[in-house]
This record gives structure tokens, sequence and C-alpha cells, in this order.
């Protein structure tokens, strides 16, 4: 049986080592990972060049952005991520912590679709200076 929480956590570790051979083989090449629409990043991002933009993006939206993952949860094709952003806006210079949950859903070994939920979008968008 294929573990969910192990191919998110594999490719979470590929992500962030840069290995994007890992990340192509364990995300579907339709994946979509969709955005709130109040946010500086919004929208939906395709396959693995979205997704490398995107994490771009956020990662440079922000100074000091980093992403600390508490936990995951797993049931059927649904791994529930619960994690902190944090950083420091290039707007204010004021640092921020932020929870984020991410609902991932997994199916035949590959990633189909990341939704993030933000505690705070707006609060997101006004440390970005876009608010």
């Amino acid at each position: 049986m294929v573990d969910n929480i192990q191919i998110v956590r594999d490719f979470l570790c590929a992500s962030q080592s840069g290995n994007h051979l890992i990340m192509q083989r364990l995300l579907h090449p339709d994946a979509e990972v969709h955005e709130a629409a109040s946010l500086p990043y919004a929208g939906t991002h395709r396959g693995l060049p979205g997704f490398l933009d995107l994490v771009k993006t956020v990662f440079t939206t922000f100074d000091d952005t980093r992403v600390e993952v508490e936990t995951m949860l797993g049931e059927a094709d649904i791994v529930v991520v619960l994690a902190t952003l944090s950083g420091r806006s290039k707007h204010s210079g004021e640092s921020f912590n932020m929870p984020v949950n991410e609902i991932w859903r997994v199916r035949h070994g590959q990633i189909h679709s990341i939704t993030p939920y933000y505690f705070d979008t707006a609060r997101l968008k006004q440390l970005a200076g876009t608010l």
C-alpha cells in the first residue's frame, strides 16, 4: 500500500533540496496548486513548472521566508499538512508567523492537487504591500 504521507514528505524534502527529478516523479504532470484569489500569488498553478514558479514567488514576496511543517495527517487520498509560514515584510520590515494548512490529494503514488489555507490572507497582502 502507498503511504501518501511519505509521498508528501518526500516531495517537500525534494523541494527543499531542489531535487527536481524526485519532484517530477511525485507530482502528477497535470497537478494543480490552488492559491486564494486574495493573495499576491493568487491563481491555479499547474504542473512542476507552475509549482516551481509559485514557490519562487512566495519565497521572494517576503524576506527570510520559511515554512515549518508541524504535522501531517492522512486519510484515503488526502494528506493535511499543518504548518507555519514566517518571514519579514519587504514593505514594512515587520516579522510575521502565520498558520497555514494545506490539503494535498495523492492518487496512485502522485500528488494531484494542493490547496493551502492561510489564517489571514488580507494580512499577507498587507505585509506584501499589495493591500
